[in-house]
């Protein structure tokens, strides 16, 4: 199969590439959550990890990870500081190749604070998305797109 030209191929459609929107949509959503949990004294990303371990109880990291859609190694490095801060506990589960994650009553306690903070930025973030873009991120996240 011959290999189209850079004559032949319209870069510019990059321009309006699905990924590059949907990362900077995420990266300026998050920075609008860590402004607003700023006097909780957590970033939205440990408020995430914390609230729902407070929600769905002690598991393993495997299946924090997937729960949040985060790859492992990068969930492994927040958890790191969030066991140094005392707001999560790591363990050993029945398999010792499994590590097991557990909120701690200090964690518990920052998500009590944190929750008014995260409320204000959702609300805003909800308003800026609308009925339509918000049902649209909740499918897009909900799905399998492999």
């Amino acid at each position: 199969m011959k290999q189209p030209s850079d004559h032949d191929t319209d870069y510019m459609a990059c321009a309006g590439c699905f990924c590059l929107a949907s990362r900077q949509a995420a990266r300026k959503i998050t920075r609008l959550y860590d402004s607003y949990m700023q006097g909780s004294g957590v970033r939205v990303t440990q408020f995430t990890i914390l609230s729902q371990l407070m929600l769905r109880g002690e598991m393993p990291i495997g299946k924090l990870a997937g729960l949040l859609g985060m790859e492992r190694t990068t969930l492994s490095r927040n958890l790191t500081l969030l066991e140094g801060k005392n707001w999560i506990s790591i363990s050993a589960g029945e398999d010792p190749r499994a590590r097991m994650i557990a909120i701690t009553a200090q964690g518990r306690g920052l998500v009590r604070r944190g929750f008014p903070y995260w409320s204000k930025a959702q609300a805003h973030i909800g308003k800026l998305l609308g009925a339509d873009g918000q049902a649209a991120l909740k499918l897009l996240s909900s799905r399998n797109l492999g």
